[in-house]
């Protein structure tokens, strides 16, 4: 599967699709209407440092979709002579993706956060976008529960599949449990946290100036500074390297 313009862009060892954000919802509802699981994954800085130790999250992402999650990215893809469209934050682009999926009528399901907050968004969304079928559940789950997690999202018919355990647990649960799962998955990290409310999304400015890392960090600092402080400089001085060592170039998609 390719992106909208045959290409996508290798940044710090990452394969990453080019995608524009119609193009993208475009591909999940093609990936939902499926016979087979097929997987998207959103690549930000923090996805490149991780991936390049991680050999289990490599392969995991050598076979799934995956599109410019942070700005990093398409500025890195640029310094190296490729091309992304724009960067399609996961929380943006979410709400398009189930008013999609809402007219098609294939049904969705919210798997992740601490207990009641995939609920709390699940209620928001339901009530802004008329036909949603959307259920939840929260993602602490016990080994014992798993198969009827797994059970419930069978029974609900559900064709999309957002997974929010964070990198690289999600992906690990994704592929531990594949077989059993619906046509379209989407890992998603936080997102059910920002669709709910329980965290506010950072001032347009900081968004637009690509600073919404910068809004994280300063509303939970214990959890994210190793990985904005340290991660941030790590991915810019692998992006220098690759920009040093290879002749740049836009390169045919894989498996996307």
């Amino acid at each position: 599967m390719k992106g909208d313009d045959d290409a996508s862009v290798v940044v710090a060892g990452v394969r990453v699709g080019s995608f524009t954000r119609d193009s993208f919802v475009d591909r999940v509802l093609t990936m939902a209407r499926g016979d087979s699981t097929r997987v998207a994954v959103g690549v930000n800085a923090h996805v490149c440092n991780l991936a390049r130790t991680d050999a289990r999250l490599r392969e995991a992402l050598s076979t799934s979709t995956t599109y410019a999650d942070g700005q990093s990215v398409v500025w890195a893809a640029r310094l190296l002579g490729g091309h992304l469209p724009e960067r399609l934050a996961t929380t943006d682009i979410a709400e398009p993706i189930l008013r999609a999926a809402a007219a098609e009528g294939l049904p969705v399901y919210f798997l992740g956060a601490a207990e009641g907050v995939a609920e709390r968004a699940a209620e928001l969304l339901r009530d802004r976008i008329p036909g949603l079928r959307l259920r939840t559940h929260h993602g602490y789950i016990s080994e014992g529960d798993v198969s009827l997690v797994l059970d419930e999202i069978a029974a609900h018919g559900t064709r999309i599949l957002f997974v929010g355990m964070g990198d690289p647990a999600q992906q690990y649960w994704v592929e531990n449990h594949r077989d059993r799962l619906p046509a379209a998955v989407l890992t998603c990290g936080g997102l059910f946290d920002w669709l709910s409310g329980s965290n506010r999304r950072a001032p347009a400015w900081m968004i637009t100036s690509g600073l919404e890392w910068l809004w994280r960090l300063m509303i939970e600092p214990r959890r994210l500074a190793r990985r904005y402080i340290v991660g941030n400089p790590a991915f810019i001085a692998a992006v220098l390297r690759q920009r040093r060592h290879e002749t740049p170039r836009r390169t045919p998609s894989g498996v996307l």
